[in-house]
C-alpha cells in the first residue's frame, strides 16, 4: 500500500478512535498508547494479511478494536514495580482484567494493550456437558489459541519485517493447533464456530465441515490426536481438571471392570430393577396418602439437625418426587444396560473414553501427537493443491503457496519452528514440491530454466526466508559446470544465495535475472 494510502486509512481511523477516546476520561499516557498502537496495526495490517493469509477483515479487525474501547469503563498502565505490576509478573500475565467491572490495568507496551482488550472482549468457547472429557481440555486450548492470534499483528509485525520470538507466545502448542484449525478452515467458519451459541453438537459440527474439505479418514484421526494433545496441554496448566479426570479414569475403569462379567451384572441390574419397583410404589404410597405423608414428615425430620429439619409438608412432598424420578432414572439406565447394543455402545464409550483419559499418565506422548498432527495437517493441505487444476485459479494457487510459507515458521516449540523438525522435513519437502510445481503448471511463476523440476529446486529455498513481499523476488542464476549458482534479492537487497547440482545440464531460460511471479 502507498504511504499516501495508509496514511488515510489511519487518518480514518484515527478519527474514530479519537472520538471514542474524547468522550473517556482517560490519562494522556493511556489514549496516547491506544492511538499508537492503532497507527501501527493500519500500517502493518497489509503486511500481515500478504503473509498469512488467514486473517480477519481489515475494517472488521479495527472496528472491533475501537468497540472494545468504547465498552472499557477505564484503562490504566501500571508499572511493573507496582502493587498491581508486581502481581500481573507473578501470574505471569500480560494484564489484569475486570471483566464485569470493565477496567483494564496494564503495562505500557502496544502488545499487552492490545490482549487485554481482547481479553476484556471475552467472547470464550464453551463446550456441553455432553463432551466430559474434553469440556475444559478443548475449550483453553482453543481460546488461549485464539487470544495469541488476536495480538500477532502488534507481536510479529512492525510494517517492514517480519519476526517470531517464542518468549512473545504463551503457549506455543496451543497456537500450534489453533493456527492448523485457522489455516484449514479459515478466519470466518472458524471465529463462528467458537462463538456458536447451540454447543450441544459442537465437535459434530466441526468434524462434518472438516470431512466435507478432506478426507474423512485424515479428518477423524486428526481431530483424535487434538482432543488427546489438548488434554495433556490442559493438565500441565490446570491442577484441578487434572485431578476432575483421575476421577474421571477411575471410575471408568471400575465401570468397564464391572461389565465385563455379563451374567453377574445382569443378575446385579435385574435386582436393583426390583428394589427401585419396590421403592417407586413405597414412595406412591405415601404421596397419595395425607396420613402416611404427615408420618414421614416427622420421622424424617426426628433424626435431623435443626438447619437440616424440612420445613413444611409441601417441601417433603417435592422431596419424594424427586426421589421417585431419581428411581424410575434409575431403572431406565438399567433396562438400557440390559438392552444388548445398549450394552455395547456403552462398553465402547468407555474404552474411547480410558484411551482418552491415558493421557494422564502419558503426557510424554505431548511430541509424538504434535508430529502426528501436523503430518496429518500437511496431507489436508496438499488435498487443496490437487484442487487447483487452471490458471484461472492462480490467485488461490499463490495463496496457498503464501500459506505454506507462513507455516514453515509457526513456532513448533520453544525457539523450534515447523521449518526445523526433521521429522517433518520429507512432508514439507512434499507439500512445497507440489505447491511449486502446480504454480509453474499454471504460469503464475515464471520459468528458470527448461525444466520444472530444476525450477522447483531452485525455488523451493525462498519458502524458508521471511521476505514481506514475495512480489519483489527475483532471481539472478548462473550456470557453472555441473552446478546452478542462485541469487534470491527482495527487490535490490540480496536476501540469499546457494547452489544447486545440475548433473543433467539443464539449459538456464536466457535471463540472467528473473522475477518471481509471473505478470
Amino acid at each position: 500500500m502507498k504511504k499516501k494510502d495508509i496514511l488515510l486509512k489511519f487518518q480514518s481511523n484515527n478519527n474514530k478512535l479519537e472520538t471514542v477516546l474524547y468522550k473517556k476520561k482517560l490519562a494522556g499516557d493511556v489514549k496516547n498508547l491506544l492511538l499508537s498502537m492503532l497507527y501501527n496495526i493500519t500500517n502493518s495490517y497489509g503486511d500481515y494479511a500478504n503473509i498469512k493469509v488467514n486473517v480477519e477483515n481489515k475494517n472488521q479487525y479495527i472496528e472491533k478494536i475501537i468497540g472494545i474501547i468504547e465498552k472499557c469503563h477505564n484503562i490504566e498502565i501500571v508499572s511493573p514495580n507496582s502493587e498491581e505490576g508486581k502481581k500481573i509478573l507473578e501470574e505471569n500475565m500480560h494484564c489484569m482484567v475486570d471483566t464485569y467491572f470493565k477496567t483494564i490495568k496494564v503495562f505500557g507496551a502496544e502488545r499487552d494493550m492490545l490482549y487485554a482488550l481482547f481479553k476484556m472482549n471475552d467472547t470464550k468457547m464453551y463446550l456441553d456437558e455432553k463432551y466430559n472429557l474434553l469440556r475444559v481440555a478443548i475449550p483453553e486450548m482453543l481460546n488461549e489459541g485464539r487470544d495469541i492470534n488476536n495480538i500477532e499483528i502488534i507481536r510479529d509485525f512492525n510494517a517492514w519485517s517480519w519476526n517470531t520470538v517464542s518468549k512473545d507466545i504463551s503457549n506455543i502448542d496451543c497456537n500450534l493447533i489453533y493456527q492448523n484449525l485457522l489455516m484449514l478452515l479459515g478466519f470466518d467458519f472458524l471465529e463462528s464456530w467458537m462463538q456458536q451459541e447451540n454447543q450441544k453438537e459442537q465437535l459434530e459440527k466441526l468434524e462434518q465441515e472438516l470431512k466435507k474439505q478432506y478426507n474423512s479418514k485424515n479428518i477423524q484421526e486428526l481431530l483424535d490426536y487434538i482432543c488427546r494433545l489438548s488434554i495433556i496441554v490442559c493438565i500441565e496448566r490446570n491442577k484441578n481438571e487434572k485431578k476432575r479426570l483421575i476421577d474421571e479414569k477411575e471410575w471408568d475403569e471400575k465401570e468397564l471392570q464391572r461389565m465385563q462379567d455379563k451374567n453377574a451384572l445382569v443378575e446385579e441390574l435385574t435386582k436393583t430393577k426390583k428394589e427401585k419397583q419396590k421403592e417407586i410404589g413405597k414412595l406412591d404410597e405415601i404421596i397419595n396418602n395425607e396420613d402416611l405423608l404427615k408420618k414421614e414428615f416427622e420421622e424424617r425430620n426426628k433424626n435431623l439437625a435443626e438447619y437440616k429439619k424440612i420445613y413444611s409438608v409441601e417441601n417433603l412432598l417435592g422431596t419424594l418426587k424427586r426421589e421417585r424420578n431419581k428411581a424410575l432414572n434409575e431403572i431406565e439406565e438399567c433396562n438400557k444396560l440390559l438392552d444388548a447394543k445398549s450394552y455395547v455402545k456403552r462398553k465402547e464409550e468407555l474404552e474411547e473414553n480410558l484411551k482418552l483419559l491415558k493421557e494422564i499418565k502419558t503426557p510424554k506422548n505431548k511430541e509424538k501427537y504434535k508430529i502426528k498432527i501436523q503430518k496429518l495437517f500437511i496431507k489436508c493441505l496438499e488435498q487443496n493443491i490437487e484442487k487447483i487444476e487452471a490458471p484461472e485459479q492462480k490467485k488461490q494457487a499463490i495463496a496457498l503457496l503464501r500459506m505454506v510459507r507462513y507455516y514453515n515458521f509457526v513456532l513448533f516449540d520453544e525457539n523450534i519452528y515447523i521449518k526445523d523438525i526433521g521429522e517433518l522435513r520429507e512432508d514439507l519437502d512434499s507439500l512445497e514440491g507440489k505447491i511449486l510445481l502446480k504454480l509453474f503448471e499454471i504460469k503464475a511463476l515464471n520459468p528458470i530454466t527448461k525444466d520444472l523440476e530444476t525450477d522447483v529446486g531452485i525455488t523451493k529455498p525462498i519458502l524458508s526466508t521471511r521476505i514481506v513481499e514475495l512480489e519483489n523476488v527475483n532471481l539472478q542464476v548462473k550456470k557453472q559446470e555441473n552446478k546452478i549458482e542462485i541469487k534470491v534479492y527482495d527487490g535490490n537487497i540480496l536476501e540469499l544465495e546457494f547452489r544447486i547440482e545440475n548433473l543433467n545440464g539443464v539449459e538456464l531460460k536466457g535471463k540472467k535475472k528473473v522475477k518471481l511471479f509471473a505478470k
